[in-house]
């Protein structure tokens, strides 16, 4: 079981660091908390003229390719999962239980590093219980290994897995719950302060001195990151969050949460507000899992004009997203913007019939 917050921060400083900070100084504060390594880093920066042109804008847009982190089809939880695992492997876990969607990509990049770490692996997944064959996310947890059960909701799910640790303490194995980890929103944002750092610098290799846009899939967790390495590195950078589905308005307070816990756990003097977020609900809809037109039109416009592949459920959406901005002219011209493409690929098959309409 995961352990209380106060142990991942009993090495740091007292005295809070003030901002603007270095991306180097971040990274010394980063590189005081528990880590293994899990991720492959410094993902390529991937240059677009040719969608920005499709587009009619001259601002200069770049992916940064998180869908190549690594193991298992890689994508956005391989990095944070260097946090969340070290907790585990300290407190000498042999099986990891993880509870999430069915259409889950952080079960699959799971499972690929619990078995590089010779861990036991066990899912419990809200959601219909798929056809037979299996298509996706679940073949590849199948592949690996996994142990899966499924569960109707939510609070299925946190009985079936409190169970299912009872049981595997009982036959003398150490279960740790993954989703119960102490800093499982924290460790979201950390790996994407990593990722913002690892942009800049890729921008500056380029000659290029400013991010003014950074764009993402993201509810809450992921976003806090990169808003609080712009507060933190003194950027003006503008933050934008689109989600699979639509918050409700709740993203904002959630992210600058996420973003302070983090600060607080770094030991930053940095105060990250709700309105420091730019966050489109509207391309979530209709809801988790359901594609919709605009992300179709982002899947298409992006693979024929680049050859790049986004999903129907998390990424899609968001590209949709930045391409409304760049339409509406709330993106700048000669302006550089990046989108994070945080993976998710495997869903394109569990989306084959969605995706028909775009293959003329």
């Amino acid at each position: 079981m995961a352990v209380p917050i106060e142990r991942w921060t009993m090495t740091l400083a007292k005295n809070l660091v003030k901002a603007p900070v270095t991306p180097a100084q971040m990274q010394a504060l980063i590189d005081r908390l528990p880590r293994v390594p899990c991720a492959y880093k410094n993902t390529p920066l991937e240059e677009c003229p040719r969608f920005a042109a499709a587009l009619g804008t001259t601002a200069n847009i770049f992916v940064k390719r998180d869908d190549l982190t690594g193991p298992a089809f890689g994508g956005n939880k391989v990095r944070n999962l260097e946090f969340r695992l070290a907790d585990a492997l300290e407190q000498k876990a042999d099986t990891l239980i993880l509870g999430v969607d069915i259409l889950s990509n952080s079960a699959r990049q799971t499972a690929s590093i619990a078995n590089r770490y010779g861990l036991r692996y066990i899912l419990v997944l809200v959601g219909e219980r798929p056809p037979d064959p299996p298509q996706g996310n679940l073949l590849i947890d199948r592949i690996l290994g996994a142990e899966i059960h499924h569960v109707p909701d939510v609070a299925a799910q946190r009985r079936q897995m409190e169970a299912i640790a009872e049981q595997e303490t009982a036959r003398g194995h150490r279960p740790y719950i993954m989703t119960y980890a102490p800093i499982f929103a924290q460790a979201s944002a950390l790996a994407y302060i990593e990722c913002t750092m690892e942009i800049l610098a890729q921008l500056e290799e380029r000659g290029i001195d400013r991010l003014d846009y950074l764009y993402m899939s993201s509810s809450s967790k992921g976003i806090a990151g990169p808003l609080l390495a712009v507060k933190a590195l003194g950027l003006s950078t503008t933050v934008v969050s689109i989600p699979p589905r639509s918050t409700e308005g709740r993203a904002y307070e959630a992210a600058a949460k996420v973003a302070n816990d983090t600060a607080e756990l770094l030991g930053l003097d940095v105060r990250v507000e709700p309105s420091d977020l730019q966050h489109r609900d509207g391309y979530g809809d209709p809801g988790y899992g359901i594609t919709n037109e605009q992300a179709l039109e982002a899947i298409k416009l992006l693979a024929r004009s680049q050859g790049i592949l986004v999903d129907p459920v998390y990424t899609g959406k968001a590209v949709a997203g930045m391409v409304g901005d760049l339409r509406s002219g709330f993106v700048k011209p000669g302006s550089t913007a990046v989108y994070v493409h945080t993976g998710g690929l495997p869903l394109i098959f569990d989306h084959n019939a969605d995706l028909m309409p775009i293959l003329s």
